[in-house]
């Protein structure tokens, strides 16, 4: 079956998902107790602002749960 969708309903669509990856993001940072949140007014330093101290370990954090998260889709 192909994709009938039209290009409104995929943007929409793209867009629901962008938003489902920053919240989750947000709350990944907010349970291991980091200072994270969501940019507001189409930031152009990006979607997520995370606080100078806990930069090093968000990044570590994201790019532990990325490899775990790929790992799990492989099996």
């Amino acid at each position: 079956m192909t994709d009938t969708r039209s290009s409104g309903r995929k943007t929409i669509d793209s867009y629901i998902k962008h938003e489902d990856m920053v919240d989750n993001a947000v709350k990944l940072g907010a349970k291991n107790g980091l200072k994270v949140e969501a940019t507001t007014e189409n930031d152009s330093r990006g979607d997520i602002k995370v606080a100078k101290e806990d930069s090093k370990k968000y990044l570590d954090l994201l790019g532990d749960t990325i490899d775990k998260n790929q790992a799990r889709r492989n099996k």
